[in-house]
């Protein structure tokens, strides 16, 4: 479309274009009479609004579309961008309510009317079965989406359990499937919009690599973007929710219809590289049993020493003394984050929350002071990363997605994150939901694509 002029001439000014001519009754106030207002402020509305974009586009399809009253036409399409634009809401059932009087007081405090679509949490002190049903019959018809979240669901300045969701009025923006078999829920989301923008995932711990795995073959070039249902202790109460349901397994899909919403995304592994560096040598899965030719718990062993003694004899998790001690794996360049969950001292392997290939380098990371300032500048940085990958100016809603393992690493110190100034200035009034959750799905740049990695942080943003 051509381009919109970079303002608007003075309304007093003549014209010599044409015979129409202004009379009293058709006055339009001069310049003289606005508030002053300089070039440079005049671009940033302009551009603050997407007007000269949005104006365009509206003379552009009158004129596709040869209008012969092209000012209605112009009216009416813009009043249809107007009726069809993107409102959200966020609410929180606090943890003194339960079940239903907890939904109803999220979903009064969201306050959106007419909700075309929801993404909801909750933390498994609720039931979580009884949570959807409440929210499938308090609003009828909506398609929801989300997971349990590990402790708490997260805001700028909280962190606390309880029941949440974000609630959208956005008609015909989101398309959405879940089923039990990743094939079938991947099915019916193409059957509901075949080319989306981009694609949300929820699904539970080992199931990740086939749902992305799936996701490229149906959606090539589609990115995906999610994080895996959470618990408190990691003994499977995870569930993946939607409007039929909580499930111990399966997959909750999300397309973003083209058009009708705009997505800005990040993940972030908040680390730096160090010189300690090894190679896989033996692998299946997710079970690492070689490093550098020797087994992989002495490895381990060499590396964490007296923090992981009593689990390299009896064997267990070693989550909480790795949340801030990550291994990547390199590749294509990029440093995909993996969290060491347990070692095996009957074989002497180890076992990631990700999978790991024979030959593949690892490195070892360094948090910095990521852990003893609850990341904040890792969340604002999330939120900025995200903004400018969508292109965003005035984003409606956001989804915090928050590695699980990392959120008990930092203890008391994850709300002194929340609370960071410059991450709250920059989420001030955005409706926020923010999730604890045991893996995290995203794109990165090529050759790696779309991947589930562990130990990251990451804002979805939408407009």
């Amino acid at each position: 479309p051509p381009s919109a002029p970079s303002a608007l001439p003075s309304a007093n000014v003549p014209r010599t274009d044409g015979p129409v001519q202004f009379t009293r009754t058709s006055r339009i106030p001069s310049a003289h009479s606005m508030a002053p207002i300089s070039a440079s402020e005049v671009t940033e509305y302009l551009r603050a609004h997407n007007l000269e974009e949005t104006i365009a586009n509206a003379v552009n399809d009158a004129v596709v579309h040869r209008s012969s009253d092209p000012l209605s036409h112009i009216a009416s399409y813009l009043l249809s961008l107007k009726s069809s634009a993107v409102s959200a809401g966020f609410g929180l059932g606090a943890s003194s309510l339960v079940g239903a009087e907890a939904v109803a007081a999220a979903i009064t405090a969201a306050a959106v009317d007419n909700p075309t679509f929801g993404i909801i949490s909750c933390t498994v002190d609720q039931d979580p079965q009884l949570v959807t049903k409440a929210f499938a019959e308090a609003l009828p018809g909506v398609p929801l989406h989300g997971v349990t979240s590990c402790g708490s669901i997260l805001g700028a300045g909280s962190a606390e359990a309880g029941v949440a969701c974000l609630l959208f009025h956005a008609p015909a923006a989101f398309a959405s499937a879940y089923s039990a078999s990743p094939a079938d829920a991947i099915a019916l989301l193409k059957s509901q919009c075949a080319s989306p923008a981009a694609i949300l995932m929820a699904t539970v711990r080992g199931s990740e690599e086939e749902v992305v795995a799936l996701l490229a073959e149906a959606f090539p070039g589609v990115g995906v973007w999610g994080g895996t249902a959470a618990d408190n202790a990691l003994d499977g109460s995870w569930r993946v929710l939607s409007e039929s349901g909580a499930f111990e397994a399966g997959v909750s899909l999300v397309g973003l219809v083209t058009g009708k919403v705009k997505l800005g995304a990040s993940m972030l592994g908040p680390y730096t590289p160090t010189a300690k560096t090894a190679r896989v040598t033996k692998a299946e899965g997710r079970k690492v049993f070689e490093i550098d030719g020797a087994p992989a718990l002495e490895w381990v062993v060499g590396w964490l020493g007296e923090a992981v003694s009593k689990e390299a004899k009896e064997g267990g998790l070693v989550l909480p003394q790795t949340a801030d001690k990550p291994i990547c794996a390199k590749r294509g360049g990029q440093f995909i984050p993996a969290h060491l969950a347990s070692l095996h001292p009957d074989d002497k392997s180890i076992e990631f929350f990700i999978p790991m290939s024979v030959g593949e380098e690892l490195v070892v990371m360094d948090a910095g002071t990521g852990p003893s300032t609850g990341y904040a500048s890792t969340l604002a940085a999330a939120y900025d990363v995200a903004l400018a990958a969508g292109g965003l100016t005035a984003p409606k809603a956001g989804v915090l997605l928050f590695c699980g393992g990392m959120s008990i690493a930092v203890g008391d110190n994850l709300k002194a994150g929340l609370s960071d100034k410059t991450f709250c200035s920059k989420v001030a009034g955005l409706p926020l939901l923010g999730m604890t959750v045991f893996g995290e799905q995203a794109v990165m740049p090529l050759p790696v694509g779309n991947v589930h990695c562990n130990l990251s942080i990451g804002m979805l943003l939408f407009e």
